[in-house]
């Protein structure tokens, strides 16, 4: 059943709706809409003079046609056409002793202009119209046409009702611009964000990335070395070899599909959780089979950590693993050092190699992948050489307070 208005209801939804398009179509087509009502006043104006009470003549139809007609353009040039009404209303002084219909034009332009117009000029031309209103009036000085200073109050009256309207509408369009322009920014700030968030998941992934292949491949690289070396004497160190690198590379598929995620499996996939500080044995294990003499301390009771500092902790062992394996040189061997105290956990990663005299791979892209996972969760990191020889990767994370002691007192 289609609704149907009620007394004190809500209009009908169609009448709203044809209502809100033909505002909407105005809005677009300015021009046309006060041509519209030019036409509409022009054809007023010109009906009126045909009664028996108007003696204005060939000029009253002159001035019938001027005055409403700038109003075609009022919203495109509201102080002009306010000026030509005004200017149309003084010359009609000079020719017509009696008030036409068309003079309605000047209450149409007092409401654009300051609807429209710029705000220093509203009270000018609210003072303008109360002025030309005065010569106005005194064409009413006759005991056959009335008190002058009454018609004087009534437009009075009707000039401040046309400036008030267009006062009300000015707000109204300062309302709504303020609004779209808020719009613009939030979109603006919804764009950068979405462009920040973007570009820091592609640093995530980059880092994740990097982290993966290049320990996996600095371990494949050193079994397949070793491997190629001990073939000729030794068949079963070449075997063992092979599996290593078979299980370093199934390792390095499985933290790959970890770190793309859906990107890589499609939505819907069960993702498995990243490796954190629990996995420091397995990768100590994984370095040594490489070849790499290395051991894995702990030391102080573990404590809770912020969700992602695990991981971190993890990738920071393991970058530092591979930059060992590919420049401490051979014989070199590490340490890995996890330290849990009240307020922060350390790792320390240290060689014995050629540690800062060792060739640069390049871009140098780990060390910068490190401190770009510490330092965002308030930690720090430092690596260099160290003073005994070889080269350190110190990094500070904090860690959850211990929880406080239950239980009553005896």
């Amino acid at each position: 059943m289609s609704p149907v208005a009620t007394r004190g209801g809500p209009s009908p939804p169609y009448a709203d709706s044809v209502l809100a398009r033909a505002h909407n179509w105005l809005d677009r087509h300015p021009v046309a809409g006060d041509t519209g009502l030019a036409a509409v006043l022009l054809a007023f104006s010109l009906s009126t003079l045909t009664s028996e009470t108007s003696h204005a003549g060939a000029a009253g139809v002159v001035f019938s046609v001027l005055l409403p007609a700038p109003l075609a353009l009022r919203r495109r040039a509201p102080v002009a056409v306010f000026a030509l009404v005004m200017l149309a209303c003084g010359a009609e002084l000079l020719f017509l002793d009696e008030f036409i219909a068309a003079n309605a034009a000047a209450l149409v332009a007092l409401y654009t202009l300051v609807a429209y117009g710029p705000r220093r000029l509203a009270a000018i031309g609210f003072g303008v119209a109360l002025a030309g209103s005065v010569p106005f009036a005194a064409l009413f000085d006759n005991p056959s046409s009335g008190d002058a200073a009454v018609v004087w109050l009534i437009l009075v009256v009707h000039l401040t009702l046309a400036a008030a309207l267009g006062d009300r509408m000015h707000a109204r369009l300062s309302e709504r611009a303020g609004l779209q322009q808020r719009t613009r920014t939030l979109a603006a700030e919804r764009d950068q964000q979405a462009a920040i968030a973007t570009a820091a998941e592609r640093a995530r992934i980059a880092r994740e990335l990097h982290d993966v292949v290049a320990h996996s491949l600095s371990v494949v690289i050193a079994q397949a070395d070793g491997g190629r070396y001990a073939a000729e004497r030794d068949p079963s160190a070449a075997t063992a070899a092979l599996h290593t690198i078979a299980a370093t590379a199934r390792e390095a598929q499985a933290e790959m599909r970890r770190a793309l995620g859906i990107l890589s499996e499609g939505p819907g996939a069960p993702l498995e959780p990243q490796p954190g500080v629990d996995e420091l044995g397995a990768l100590v294990t994984r370095t040594r089979e490489a070849g790499l003499a290395v051991e894995l301390t702990v030391e102080g009771r573990p404590r809770p950590l912020a969700p992602g500092a695990g991981v971190t902790l993890y990738r920071v062992a393991q970058e530092a693993l591979t930059n060992v394996l590919k420049h401490a040189g051979a014989g070199a061997a590490a340490s890995v050092a996890l330290r849990w105290e009240p307020e922060r956990v350390t790792l320390v990663v240290r060689d014995d190699g050629s540690g800062s005299a060792a060739p640069g791979d390049g871009r140098g892209r780990g060390l910068v992948g490190m401190r770009e996972r510490v330092e965002p969760r308030g930690g720090s990191l430092t690596a260099g050489p160290h003073p005994d020889g070889g080269f350190e990767v110190r990094a500070e994370l904090p860690a959850a307070p211990a929880p406080a002691p239950t239980g009553t007192r005896s």
